[in-house]
């Protein structure tokens, strides 16, 4: 089966990522047809795909489709397309397109696909059995049948100022499961922030069923982020305060670590300078990870990132804008 993933495209590389990331925690093998900014296609021979939940992980794509083929955007080429590649599924039918090209009428295209394979079928624009979608770009036309659209709002509801406890510099929730994505952590796995602080990563793990551990230097952090994670009923948690060189007197070894590294004035290092603490902080890190586990860090300043490359191997590394005068950076390191 070719599964077709609309993308984002809010960053050139991280939904891409973030997919990979996810077909490897459910043991997916794949190949990859076509992947761009827009879109990313690929192939597998899976039976027990579990689309529920592996949609449910997502946050930076917009739809799954069953892919059904792509062709030049001229309506000659999509209706020979379209009418090699039919849809043996029965019942009501919808065409609809997403339209990313400043040039191409989709009206056209909307009609050409309508016309074809709506034919026989009855149109149902509002709860349509099928749903056929068309992602339209400058160079190409992408058709596929919808199979499941990602609720993207659920990150929005979690935003900082909706939690019993926050800190105004707490990542969004779209990024801290992006991250926790990145991991590849698996359903009952265990994965450890060791600066949790109000526990933004550690919701988004606990969310798709995470077995999570959280620690802290600071112990208002502790219980804020116990507030945190009873208010979205995540049960399978550890919360204790330490720091981070004494983590392993009181856990044992995880199978991937998430954080955001402290940075700025407005976070709490102790007085300890910034690239000591992040020397300790990987050094620990390693102890603590099993063997071939990921550990997804969140950094302030590139420069930090090869201070990781002592203790483990870098797989990638994205940058994000967070606001005009502060870049994050990404990395995920193996062990």
């Amino acid at each position: 089966m070719k599964y077709l993933f609309e993308l984002s495209k809010e960053h050139k590389k991280i939904p891409t990522s973030e997919i990979i990331a996810c077909l490897k925690s459910e043991n997916i093998c794949f190949s990859i047809i076509e992947s761009n900014e827009d879109v990313f296609i690929v192939e597998t021979d899976s039976d027990d795909f579990n689309f529920k939940r592996f949609s449910e992980r997502l946050s930076y794509t917009y739809y799954i489709d069953r892919y059904l083929f792509s062709c030049p955007p001229s309506i000659v080429d999509l209706k020979k397309e379209a009418i090699k590649n039919k849809i043996e599924s029965k019942g009501s039918i919808a065409v609809r397109c997403k339209n990313r090209s400043k040039n191409i009428n989709s009206q056209d295209i909307i009609r050409t696909l309508a016309d074809v394979y709506s034919s026989g079928r009855e149109v149902e624009l509002d709860n349509p059995d099928l749903e056929v979608r068309g992602l339209i770009t400058d160079s190409a036309v992408y058709i596929g049948l919808k199979l499941i659209e990602i609720n993207r709002s659920q990150f929005e509801e979690r935003k900082v100022q909706f939690r019993p406890f926050f800190s105004p510099i707490s990542l969004h929730p779209k990024i801290a499961r992006l991250m926790v994505n990145l991991s590849s952590i698996k359903n009952n796995e265990t994965l450890l922030d060791p600066f949790c602080g109000t526990g933004g990563i550690l919701i988004e793990a606990g969310i798709i069923g995470a077995k999570i551990i959280g620690s802290d230097i600071e112990e208002k952090m502790i219980e804020g982020c116990k507030k945190n994670l009873d208010f979205y009923k995540i049960k399978n948690y550890k919360l204790f305060c330490s720091d981070i060189g004494d983590i392993s007197k009181d856990i044992g070894k995880v199978d991937a670590v998430v954080t955001d590294l402290p940075y700025g004035k407005s976070t709490t290092t102790k007085g300890e300078d910034m690239s000591k603490l992040y020397e300790r902080a990987f050094k620990n890190i390693s102890t603590l990870l099993k063997e071939n586990g990921k550990a997804v860090i969140g950094l302030s300043n590139k420069d930090f990132i090869n201070l990781g490359k002592k203790y483990f191997s870098i797989i990638e590394k994205h940058d994000l804008r967070a606001h005009r005068s502060l870049t994050r950076y990404f990395v995920v390191y193996q062990k």
